[in-house]
C-alpha cells in the first residue's frame, strides 16, 4: 500500500459522520471478495406486501443513454420469503421484469443474486470492469426494485466486502465494518446508483488545492491501478487539477455538490471510458496513462468532461432522460446539449487550466473537422439524428461508421457551441459570451446535489435572455442539415482554417498510441486495428473505390508484410512514382490483391491561422480564474 493510504483514511473521515446511520427498508450486501474471478454474490432485502409483485433490474442507467443494464451478468437468482424459495417468471415481453407472487403475511423478501461480471464487450457496464488488482462496482448491477417505484424515494442500506487488503473509495460516506466490510450511510437507491465503488490493491489519493468560490469543498482524485509503478504522479499534477476546479468555479459560479472525487482506474484489462455521477466520476484508462505527457493530456480531457457533467447532465438534465425506476426509455434527442456542450466545456476548461496545451487542442479540433469534412454519412444523416439514435449508435460496430455516422453529437456539437459563442460575441460587441450562458443556465443553490430538468425551448430562451434572436433557427442549421457547411464554417469564424500536410497530427498520434490502430482515412481512406483488420473505409477514399472493405485483414503492401511503417512508405513511393499501391488482403478464407490508385501521399489535418483575422479560439481558451 502506498503512502496515499493516510489520505484515504482522511477522506473517509471527512465524508463520514461517525458510524453510518442504518434503518432503511431496503438493504444490499455485495460480497466482492471473489471479484478478481469476476464473481460477485449479493444479498438483497426488499419490503413487500402480499400479492402479485413485479421486480425490475435497472435497464436505462443515467449517463449511458441506452438500455445497457447488463442483464446477462446475472448467473443465479433465488427469491425467498421466510426462508423458503418462491417461484418467479420473467416477463416474455420485458426481459428486465420478473413476476413473483408474495404469500400472505410476508412483509419482506430476501433475494440472493449471483453475478458473473463481463469479461469482454463494449462500453459502460456491459464491458470488463475488473482486473486482478482492481474493480469498479456499479450498484445497478446488483439491485432489483419494484416496478414503477421512484428510486429517489426509496432508502437503502448498502455494504460491500472487498478482497483482503484492498482500498475502497466512493463518494457515498462510509465506515469500516468489523468484518473488513465497507458500510455505507443510508441513502436513496438513486443516490446509491449514482455513487459507484472503486476498489483495488494499489491506490493513492491526490488532494487538490482549495479554490474559489467554495474553498471549503474537498476535491480529490482517487487513483487505483494495476501496479505501484503506474501511480508515479508528476509533482504538478495536483496543482493542475486544482486549476481545473478553479476554472470551473469561475465559469459556473457555484458548486452543485458537497464534495467531488474522480475515481480514476488505470488498467489494460478493463474497458476505457468515463461515466458521470453527481459527486464523482468513474474514469478508466490504460495502466501507464499517467506516465507520459501526451497520455496525461488525453486523461485531462476525460476528467474535465466528466467533471462538467456534474453541472451539465446531473444538475441540469433533459426532461426526456428521466426514468424513475430505470425502465422508462430515455429520449436522447438533446444529447447535443447534454454531451455536446459538455464536450465543448470539458476541453475548454482543461485548456484554461493548462492541462492541455493550445496546440494540442487545435490538433484535436483539426482532426474532428477533417473527420466531418470527409464523412459520407453527413450527406444523408443530420447531426440531430445521431442524438436521437444514440442508443443504437453506442452499440454499433465501427465497420461502416464513416458512412453511417457514429455518436457525432459529441464532437460535431463542439463546433455548434463555438458558433454560438462567436454569435454571442458578434451580436454584443464582445460583451456577451457562452460563459454568460453557463453562469445563467446552471445557476442554483450550492450544496447537496439537485436535479433541474429542461426542454429544448429552455435552452433557446436562456440564450435569448443574453442576446435576443431566433436561436432555434441558428442552432437547427447545424442539427438538421445533411451537409457540414455550417460546421466547417465555424473554423473561419474563430480565426483558423483546415489544412492537410504530411506532418502527423499529435491528437491522432495519441489516439493511435492508445488504441494501437492506424488512421489513414484522410489519405488512402483506411482505418486499421491492432490485429491488422480494416475496421472502416471511407467510401470516398481510394481504397474503397478499388474494392477494399471493412472486415478484411491487410496482409501485405506492395508485396511486403503489412505494418504501419510499410503502408506509410508505400504512400510516399506512390506519390513519387505515380503508380498504384497494391494491397493484399484476406477476406474470410480468400486472398485478393487490390490495386489502389492513390498518389497524394500522407495527409494529416492541422489548423492554420487566417492572416489578419483575430484569434477568437485563443480568446476562448484563455484562463478565467484568478
Amino acid at each position: 500500500m502506498r503512502n496515499g493510504l493516510l489520505g484515504f483514511l482522511l477522506l473517509f473521515t471527512a465524508l463520514s459522520v461517525g458510524p453510518a446511520a442504518r434503518g432503511a427498508d431496503f438493504t444490499v450486501r455485495v460480497d466482492a471478495r471473489d471479484v478478481r474471478s469476476k464473481r460477485v454474490h449479493t444479498e438483497l432485502g426488499i419490503p413487500v406486501k402480499p400479492g402479485a409483485l413485479t421486480l425490475v433490474y435497472p435497464q436505462w442507467i443515467p449517463g449511458e443513454h441506452a438500455p445497457t443494464g447488463p442483464l446477462d451478468s446475472l448467473i443465479g437468482l433465488h427469491i425467498r420469503a421466510n426462508g423458503a424459495d418462491l417461484p418467479w417468471a420473467r416477463d416474455p415481453l420485458d426481459l428486465f421484469a420478473l413476476h413473483v407472487d408474495v404469500p400472505a403475511r410476508v412483509e419482506r423478501l430476501e433475494i440472493a443474486l449471483e453475478s458473473g461480471l463481463t469479461t469482454a464487450g463494449g462500453n459502460f457496464t456491459g464491458a470488463p470492469t475488473s482486473s486482478e488488482q482492481l474493480a469498479v462496482l456499479a450498484w445497478n448491477q446488483f439491485l432489483l426494485l419494484p416496478k414503477d417505484s421512484d428510486a429517489d424515494k426509496l432508502s437503502i442500506d448498502a455494504t460491500v466486502i472487498p478482497p483482503p487488503g484492498w482500498t475502497v473509495v466512493s463518494a457515498l460516506p462510509s465506515t469500516v465494518g468489523a468484518d473488513n466490510s465497507r458500510v455505507f450511510a443510508t441513502a436513496s437507491i438513486a443516490r446509491l446508483i449514482d455513487s459507484p465503488v472503486q476498489m483495488g490493491r494499489y491506490a493513492t489519493l491526490v488532494q487538490l488545492p482549495g479554490s474559489e468560490p467554495r474553498a471549503d469543498i474537498e476535491h480529490s482524485i482517487s487513483i487505483i491501478a494495476d501496479s505501484n509503478a503506474a501511480l508515479e504522479i508528476p509533482h504538478l499534477f495536483a496543482a493542475g487539477y486544482g486549476r481545473l476546479v478553479a476554472e470551473a468555479g469561475a465559469l459556473f459560479g457555484t458548486r452543485m455538490y458537497r464534495h467531488y472525487t474522480w475515481l480514476l482506474s488505470l488498467s489494460d484489462d478493463i474497458a476505457h471510458f468515463g461515466l458521470e455521477h453527481h459527486e464523482s466520476s468513474d474514469d478508466r484508462r490504460e495502466e501507464r496513462a499517467l506516465l507520459e505527457e501526451d497520455t496525461r493530456m488525453g486523461i485531462a480531457g476525460l476528467l474535465s468532461h466528466e467533471y462538467v457533467h456534474s453541472w451539465n447532465g446531473k444538475y441540469r438534465r433533459p426532461a426526456g432522460l428521466l426514468s424513475a425506476d430505470y425502465q422508462k426509455p430515455m429520449d436522447d434527442s438533446l444529447l447535443w446539449v447534454y454531451e455536446g456542450l459538455t464536450e465543448f466545456w470539458g476541453d475548454v476548461l482543461a485548456s484554461r487550466a493548462g492541462l492541455v496545451t493550445p496546440q494540442f487542442y487545435r490538433e484535436r479540433l483539426a482532426a474532428l473537422a477533417a473527420q466531418f469534412e470527409n464523412e459520407p454519412g453527413a450527406s444523408w444523416r443530420p447531426l440531430a439524428d445521431t442524438a436521437v439514435a444514440a442508443q443504437r449508435l453506442y452499440q454499433a460496430s465501427p465497420a461502416w461508421e464513416s458512412g453511417r455516422r457514429g455518436t457525432d453529437f459529441y464532437d460535431a456539437s463542439v463546433f455548434l457551441w463555438h458558433d454560438v459563442d462567436a454569435e454571442l460575441r458578434e451580436r454584443s460587441g464582445g460583451k456577451a459570451t457562452l460563459d454568460d450562458f453557463a453562469r445563467q443556465f446552471y445557476a442554483g443553490a450550492a450544496g447537496a446535489p439537485a436535479l433541474k430538468p429542461y426542454n429544448e425551448s429552455d435552452v433557446y430562451a436562456a440564450l435569448a435572455r443574453i442576446s435576443p434572436t431566433d436561436w432555434r433557427r441558428f442552432i437547427r442549421r447545424h442539427l438538421d442539415a445533411t451537409d457540414t457547411k455550417a460546421l466547417l464554417g465555424v473554423l473561419a469564424r474563430i480565426g483558423w482554417r483546415l489544412e492537410y500536410t504530411a506532418a502527423k497530427n499529435d491528437w491522432v498520434s495519441l489516439g493511435e498510441k492508445r488504441s494501437k490502430d492506424v488512421r489513414r482515412e484522410w489519405s488512402i481512406g483506411l482505418r486499421i486495428d491492432k490485429d491488422d483488420v480494416i475496421v472502416d473505409t471511407n467510401e470516398r477514399g481510394a481504397a474503397a473505390k478499388a474494392g477494399v472493405g471493412p472486415g478484411m485483414t491487410l496482409i501485405a503492401v506492395n508485396g511486403k508484410k503489412y505494418t504501419a511503417d510499410v503502408l506509410d512508405a508505400a504512400l510516399v513511393d506512390a506519390q513519387r512514382a505515380h503508380e498504384p499501391i497494391e494491397l493484399l488482403v484476406e477476406n474470410a478464407d480468400y486472398f485478393k490483391t487490390f490495386k489502389v490508385q492513390y498518389n497524394d501521399g500522407p495527409r494529416y489535418p492541422h489548423l492554420v491561422p487566417i492572416a489578419g483575422q483575430p484569434d477568437l479560439l485563443g480568446t476562448v481558451l484563455a484562463p478565467r480564474a484568478k
